[in-house]
């Protein structure tokens, strides 16, 4: 089991992989788990919380996370 921090470019990498995912359709957070079940959870954890920090989430009536088309947010 490593014991080491990610590193700060996979976590930046896979947060815009996720913020693209949740503008192209709603997900919910196991979805993401999924796709990205290589990665280490850690790195997932910390790019979930980036992602959570720069984007105004919204969710759908079934509970899914999205990003609205009109968040201006890089």
């Amino acid at each position: 089991m490593s014991t080491s921090s990610p590193r700060p470019e996979d976590v930046g990498r896979m947060a815009e992989a996720i913020a693209r995912a949740l503008r192209e359709r709603p997900l919910f957070f196991m979805d993401l788990v999924r796709a990205h079940r290589d990665a280490p959870y850690r790195t997932l954890l910390l790019a979930w919380g980036e992602v959570r920090e720069r984007h105004r989430l919204a969710r759908d009536d079934e509970g899914r996370y999205r990003l609205p088309p009109e968040d201006g947010s890089p």
